[in-house]
Order: C-alpha cells, then sequence, then structure tokens
C-alpha cells in the first residue's frame, strides 16, 4: 500500500466510510437543531428612522454647506441618543426592566452616507420591548434634542411597529444548521483519514509484498457458503444423472 493516497484510493475510502461520514452530518445537525430550539434565545428587532435637520427661516435659502454641516452633525446626534441622558429616560419608562447597559447592547444607531436620516435598531428577546424601546428612544430624543442643539426640526419618518407575525432576526437557524451539516462533513473526514492511517491489517497481495517482502505466488478467493451449497447441490445432481 503506497504511503500516499491517489484519487481511487480516496474515493474508496469515501465509499467504505460512507457511513461513518453520513453518521457524522446527521449528528452535528441534529446537535445544532436540538441547541437552537432548547438553548437558544431567538431575538426579535424593531426599526425606526427620523430626519434631524436645522431650522431654516422663512425666505431663507438652504446652501449647501448648511446640509453639509447637518451631515458632519450626524455622529453628534448618534452620540447623543446613546448617551446616558436618553437611555436613562428609556430605562425608567421601561418600569427598569433594561439598564443603561443593556439598552446600550440592545439599541444601534446608524445612518446612511450623505443623509440626515438616523435609523435606530433595538434587538430583544421580546418583541414587543423591542418596539417599546425603539419608539420611547426616538421621542425622548425628540424632546430633549431642542434643549441641547438647540435643533427643533426633527421628524419621525417611520415609528417601530409590532407585526402579528413578526420573526427573530437572530440565530440564523437555517445557516447555522448548514454550516454544523458542513462541519459534520469535515469531522467525518477526518474521522475516515484517521481510521485509514491507524489500521494495520493486510487487505491486498501489494500489502502482503510490502509487510513480508516476499512475492505472491497464488491468491485464494472467499468462498461464500452460497457457493459451497451451489457446488454440493451439483454434485447431487450429476449422481442422479450418473
Amino acid at each position: 500500500m503506497e504511503d500516499s493516497l491517489n484519487v481511487k484510493q480516496i474515493w474508496d475510502l469515501l465509499k467504505k466510510n460512507k457511513w461513518v461520514i453520513l453518521i457524522s452530518m446527521c449528528t452535528s445537525a441534529l446537535l445544532m437543531s436540538g441547541y437552537l430550539y432548547f438553548f437558544s434565545t431567538p431575538i426579535y428587532q424593531s426599526e425606526t428612522q427620523v430626519l434631524i435637520n436645522q431650522s431654516v427661516p422663512q425666505n431663507t435659502i438652504v446652501q449647501s454647506q448648511d446640509v453639509q454641516a447637518n451631515l458632519q452633525l450626524i455622529n453628534t446626534y448618534t452620540s447623543i441618543i446613546m448617551s446616558p441622558r436618553i437611555l436613562s429616560q428609556v430605562s425608567e419608562n421601561m418600569d427598569g426592566v433594561y439598564s443603561i447597559k443593556e439598552l446600550e447592547q440592545m439599541i444601534q444607531v446608524n445612518s446612511t452616507s450623505d443623509s440626515q436620516v438616523v435609523k435606530i435598531n433595538v434587538e430583544s428577546a421580546d418583541a414587543a420591548d423591542a418596539v417599546k424601546i425603539a419608539n420611547e428612544t426616538v421621542a425622548i430624543f425628540s424632546k430633549d434634542i431642542p434643549k441641547i442643539m438647540k435643533i427643533d426640526n426633527i421628524y419621525t419618518l417611520s415609528e417601530a411597529s409590532l407585526d402579528a407575525d413578526a420573526a427573530p432576526v437572530k440565530p440564523h437557524t437555517g445557516l447555522l444548521i448548514a454550516v454544523a451539516t458542513l462541519l459534520g462533513l469535515i469531522l467525518g473526514i477526518v474521522i475516515m483519514f484517521i481510521r485509514d492511517l491507524f489500521d494495520r491489517s493486510i487487505k491486498t497481495a501489494e500489502d502482503v509484498e510490502k509487510t513480508l517482502g516476499l512475492s505472491v505466488l497464488s491468491m485464494i478467493n472467499e468462498i461464500k457458503d452460497d457457493d459451497l451449497v451451489e457446488k454440493k447441490a451439483g454434485r447431487r445432481r450429476k449422481k442422479r444423472k450418473g
């Protein structure tokens, strides 16, 4: 048997160990499914969008530099939304169920480039809480930002709403099961090669020549019980005819 495996030998190994690989894949998929069903917590997401713009007096032409100044302030607005001043009020309105630290992990504030629209995403294990936190955050921010930045031109483009058939955004069940199945495939192949590496049994004439250093003069094929029965039956038929 050669030290290196060629394509045919690998293919033969795969066919020989197909059940090992299949069991490994199924086991990995079942373990991941069990974890997702019994232990993982589904996470729901809600989103609200806010347009923030400085007030412009009537009959005043908006210059490009004014728009650019508003865009540069977006990062400031994001920091204010995530500040303890805002989150502490959100926590209070949520009856203290979530601390400021927890709200910081649940809330994400994003803005697209060259846009004055701020998106507030909230992820929570409770879909209703995610919606309430998003709307409370926007409401408190809209109330406090005029005092902080002297801005009173805030418009909520879309409020978070609770859908009856809301689906969790995490965990990604299909993707995780597919990854687990792939890992099971890899594990099965690794087991296959380890078994072959430590397999010292003699299977072919080449193995005999390599192990004993002797030439094989002849080979005796395996005789199965069915073959013996057929031979005996044939002899009996010959005797009867004779």
